[in-house]
Formats: C-alpha cells, structure tokens, sequence
C-alpha cells in the first residue's frame, strides 16, 4: 500500500512541474511575442531630431550646418532670412552620412551681409520628392515622422530653425518706393527659384524611379518669358541613354521613355509650360545628342510639337 502512495505521489509531483514549465514558456513565448510587435511599431516611426548651428565669417559668409537622424540623401531645402532687410536666400541641400548637412551663404561680389537679425530654417522635402530609400523611411505623405520638429497633416516634412545677429553693419534706412520695389521683386525671386528648385527634383525622381536603363546628365529650370502668366517654367532635361542595343531600338526606347516623362510632368507639376528632353547615346556617340523630343503644355497634358534624331 505505502508503494502505491509513493508512486502516486511521484506522478502528481511530475504533473505539476510539467503545467509550470508550460505555463512559462506559454509566458515567455507571449512576452516575446509583445517585445517583437512593439520592436516593429518603433521602427515604423522616426522621431526626427534636427539641431542647427551658424558660424559667420567675417561678415562676408554665413555658414549653416545641422546634425540630424534623418538618413542619408534626405533632400532638404535651407532658407536665409533677414526680417528687417530685403535679404532672402533659398539653397537646397542633402543630408549626408551620420544625418550631417551644410551650405555657406555668401552675397555677390564678396559684399557684407546687413547687420541685424537674421533666421536660418531647414526643411525636408515632401516624401514624393525623395529618393526610394528616403520614401519608404518617411513614409507614404511623410506619415512616419514624427517629433517636435515635424509637422503638417496631409504631405508632413520636418524642420529647424536658428536665430542669430550679425554685428557692426551700417543702419537701416528708411526704405524708399524704389526699396519697396525691390523687396517685391526679391520676393518674386525667391518663390520662382523654390519652384524651380522642387521642379527639378520631381523631374529627378521621375527618371530615377522609372527609367533604370538611363541617366541623368543635366537639368535646367529656366522662366518662360513666352507667357505673362507668373511662376511659369521651362524644362531642359539632358539624358543619357545607357543600355546597348541598336540605334533604331534605341530611338524607340528614348522617344518612350521622353512621351513618358512629359505625360508625368504634365500631369504632377502645372508650373512647366514646355519640355524638352535632349538624349546621348555613348555607345553609338560619346559626345553628341542624338535626339531631341519637345513638348508643350495644352490643359493638364504635354503634347509633343517637335522630335529630331539621327538614331533613325
């Protein structure tokens, strides 16, 4: 009787141990199961962090720097500003490794910048704008920033902002209407070259995201003096086409990819009243352009007015 007991007593011992040892690893697998949902959700988020310094140099030169945790090849754009002048600069920039970027402001012909104050703001561009690997960082409409220094709802970028005095500068004059004007025209100036400047980052994306069998050489954002309209602009995109293949495949491909870039154009950017889209072929000419597409808006379309090329 006392065997039986015994070994009754060892099987509800090891039962026991067992129904511990599984409600642990039940917890245990839960526990990591939570730490690796909520690992995910953080990655999902950047909480952006941008700090901004200045160093001017001798009055002539206005350097801006940031450090940020923004990733690499982040564009940006960098604005000068001076309240109390008619001194305004826009540059754009890119965030290079370890979220580091800077741009040195300096005015024409080596002159002094105004004494007073002046405010030095940095903003990324919107997601659409950025590179493949910045977007999926950022987010569809900049949806995974987050932080202090981001903001809007629809389309969020993030920004900074220093504020500092420039020093032993002539005074302020009383402005004239010949002043007036000229603040007017400054700021006509500075909302033209913003609007070039995010012209030719959408044409860039474009190309970049779409075309893999072809390069960029240059692009150029002029105002198109043709039109009394404001704001409105002429692009001048020099391709390259890299992929070896015959001249005639090769026209074919050029003329796709050019129909291609005025119809996006066309539709995401209404500033551009006029495209042309100038391409090399290196393995057939090193040097030369060998065809040219035009096109020219009509509503919310570019229609093609002209095509040159030797390919064919």
């Amino acid at each position: 009787m006392n065997l039986i007991k015994t070994f009754f007593l060892l099987i509800l011992c090891t039962c026991t141990l067992f129904i511990t040892a599984c409600g642990k690893a039940e917890n245990t697998s839960t526990s990591d199961s939570s730490k690796k949902e909520e690992s995910i959700k953080t990655k999902e988020k950047l909480n952006v962090k941008i700090t901004l310094n200045k160093k001017i140099k001798d009055n002539k030169k206005i350097l801006i720097s940031g450090k940020s945790n923004l990733p690499k090849e982040t564009k940006i754009n960098i604005y000068l500003d001076a309240p109390n002048s008619d001194q305004s600069e826009l540059a754009k920039g890119i965030v290079k490794e370890g979220g580091m970027f800077d741009y040195q402001f300096s005015n024409e012909e080596g002159e002094d910048f105004d004494g007073g104050k002046y405010i030095a703001y940095v903003e990324t561009l919107p997601e659409n704008l950025q590179t493949d690997h910045v977007k999926e960082i950022f987010g569809e409409d900049g949806a995974n920033l987050a932080g202090s220094n981001v903001s809007g709802e629809n389309g969020r970028v993030a920004t900074a902002e220093i504020n500092f005095k420039i020093k032993n500068s002539s005074k302020v004059k009383q402005k004239s209407k010949k002043d007036n004007a000229a603040e007017v025209t400054k700021k006509k100036d500075k909302e033209l070259s913003t609007l070039k400047s995010e012209a030719e980052y959408e044409i860039e994306s474009i190309v970049e995201d779409n075309y893999k069998t072809a390069s960029i050489e240059k692009i150029e954002i002029n105002q198109d003096m043709s039109t009394d309209q404001d704001n409105k602009l002429i692009a001048l995109v020099y391709l390259s086409f890299d992929f070896k293949n015959s001249a005639q495949t090769s026209y074919n491909m050029v003329e796709m990819f050019s129909d291609d870039l005025a119809s996006k154009i066309g539709t995401d950017n209404n500033t551009i009243n006029q495209i042309a889209v100038f391409w090399k072929v290196p393995y057939i000419d090193e040097d030369e352009i060998l065809a040219k597409f035009s096109y020219e808006r009509s509503g919310e379309q570019m229609i093609i007015t002209d095509k040159v090329s030797s390919l064919r």
